[in-house]
């Protein structure tokens, strides 16, 4: 067997794919849906609309040119947020201000021919209105923020600069997400450029703080949106995120794409004890952080989190591909195993075999990510707090950590005697440790630990379908994925003559997106920045960048599922 790359995405050089033709797809769907592993939606052509092809952007030298000029521009604008910007009207976001004036500045067709509308005074709202009021609208995500930079020092170009070096476009936001925003304007300004007028509606939501939650941003706008649309009113949502397009062993001729279709929930556990204080000279046995370091020890060690793959998980469906149309480059075992239907023993396996990324694919993740105590070398702590990060697996929930926490936690703190207090009033708790602080009005003991939560708790996210024989939507935005990225070869990879075949499967997210707002809106949500493994670099750290010609890529596919969902009727 040869290597295995620490992802879930992975293609053969050796096998032939056997992708159903138009007609398996859209035959008998009983029995073909029943025995058929990994099927394909056939590939959707772009319509014959009189629009230019898509690959004019990859081809066209002049276009090439502009499109850096657009992106680094962009960067060019600091847009950073941190935890600490919650009043849209703060002098802190007026880069978001300047931003959108360069937005105006580039993109005017956008600007005069689609409704604009500021949400929360910085979301963005662009409407392309279409002449079909029954069809559902397509909505596309972006979010204008980016990560806040530590020491622009360590670059090597300037982090704001917007550096291009004939390959590379450097600077934070240029692959976190400035390029899917600045993409889906140009290419809905190169559809101006060309007259086009829409039949179906198409909406850009734009949010400002997605790196720090997306209350502001995306909160509003999709209570916006769902307040003039309704629930279940889009055709689909698309975002960021997702696995892009990965292949094996630098062979392009399987590729798989990965599009996001679910996301694991979150919660953020804060621990805020209070203890007497007094000189260091004469400590107690156990001092304030000394009893939270027992805690979080305590909480890495106990009841741990086990992986879990059962077959309702988009990633079972995603190594059914694998295994079906990579043989050579996953383990030998893996087709047994996915048929046996043991989800521990699956999980377990592939995680032991795949390393960390596919680990916390599958399971709970829990970090010990703050921990503030004491003022002073002479002076015992008596305010200790401590917050740990979960990440929560789809066959889990808040309320299940929680209680978790609190199983291990209620012994250390009754062997300290801390009285326990929490309060966790939208979870639903075993009712034998319930106690919310609301309730207790009585005076506060001298030695306590408080539980609670950062910010509301979240949910795993529900998984959009990927059944290309049940789902028409999925089908159409696989099919047309398919024939964007089977259209040319590889543009990173100068070697690569072919053509690739192009395998579309759903996968999960980790991490969460401000589709966690958009969830009333559509069955069908997509988060998937279309771009190649090896494309981009660094997001979120020193040197962040992305390829022109991956950018380029994206924007084909963002053209293409625009034109080939205007006129479809479903």
């Amino acid at each position: 067997m040869k290597s295995l790359l620490p992802f879930l995405g992975v293609a053969s050089t050796t096998l032939a794919l056997s992708i159903p033709d138009t007609q398996q797809i859209l035959g008998a769907f009983t029995d073909f849906s029943a025995r058929e592993t990994c099927p394909q939606a056939a590939k959707v052509a772009a319509p014959n609309d009189g629009l230019h092809d898509a690959s004019h952007f990859l081809s066209d030298a002049v276009f090439r040119s502009r499109q850096a000029k657009r992106l680094s521009g962009a960067v060019q604008v600091p847009t950073s947020i941190t935890d600490y910007m919650v009043d849209p009207y703060d002098p802190a976001f007026e880069p978001f201000v300047k931003f959108q004036e360069y937005l105006e500045e580039t993109f005017p067709l956008v600007h005069s021919r689609a409704k604009v509308e500021h949400v929360n005074r910085l979301g963005l709202l662009f409407t392309l209105q279409g002449s079909d009021t029954a069809a559902k609208p397509l909505l596309f995500m972006a979010h204008q923020d980016v990560v806040p930079i530590d020491d622009p020092s360590d670059w090597t170009h300037p982090p704001f600069e917007g550096y291009f070096d004939g390959e590379w476009m450097w600077g934070r936001g240029a692959s976190d997400c400035k390029n899917v925003l600045i993409g889906l304007l140009s290419v809905v300004e190169e559809l101006f450029e060309q007259d086009w007028a829409p039949q179906r509606t198409v909406v850009l939501a734009f949010g400002y703080d997605e790196e720090s939650h997306g209350f502001l941003g995306a909160g509003n706008l999709s209570s916006a949106l769902e307040e003039r649309y309704g629930k279940d009113s889009f055709e689909f949502v698309l975002d960021e995120g997702g696995m892009g397009v990965q292949s094996l062993g630098g062979d392009d001729e399987v590729v798989y794409a990965l599009p996001g279709v679910g996301e694991k929930g979150s919660i953020d556990l804060v621990m805020e004890m209070a203890v007497p204080g007094g000189h260091s000279s004469i400590p107690p046995a156990h001092t304030g952080i000394g009893i939270m370091a027992e805690i979080l020890y305590s909480l890495e060690r106990q009841e741990l989190f086990s992986p879990w793959l059962h077959e309702s998980h988009p990633a079972h469906g995603m190594l059914e591909c694998q295994a079906r149309y990579s043989p050579d480059h996953v383990e030998p075992w893996l087709a047994e195993k996915l048929a046996a239907g043991d989800a521990a023993a699956l999980g377990e396996a592939l995680a032991s075999s795949r390393g960390a990324a596919v680990r916390y694919l599958l399971q709970t993740s829990q970090a010990a990510d703050l921990i503030h105590g004491g003022v002073k070398t002479n002076a015992l702590p008596e305010k200790i707090s401590a917050t740990v990060n979960y990440r929560v697996a789809l066959h889990q929930t808040p309320d299940e950590l929680v209680d978790r926490a609190l199983r291990i936690i209620g012994p250390i703190a009754e062997s300290h005697n801390l009285t326990v207090q929490h309060d966790f009033p939208n979870l639903d708790l075993e009712g034998t440790r319930r106690q919310s602080l609301l309730d207790d009005d009585t005076d506060a003991p001298e030695r306590t630990l408080t539980l609670s939560s950062l910010s509301e708790p979240l949910m795993p996210a529900p998984i959009s379908p990927t059944d290309p024989l049940s789902s028409k939507t999925w089908a159409r935005f696989a099919g047309v994925t398919r024939s964007v990225f089977e259209s040319h070869p590889n543009p990173l990879a100068s070697s690569s003559k072919k053509n690739p075949t192009v395998v579309v499967t759903g996968d999960i997210m980790t991490g969460n997106t401000d589709t966690r707002f958009y969830w009333p809106l559509s069955r069908n949500i997509y988060r998937w920045s279309p771009s190649r493994v090896g494309g981009t670099a660094n997001i979120h750290t020193v040197d962040e960048r992305i390829r022109l010609d991956v950018h380029l890529e994206g924007m084909m596919l963002y053209y293409d599922l625009i034109r080939s969902f205007d006129q479809w009727d479903e």
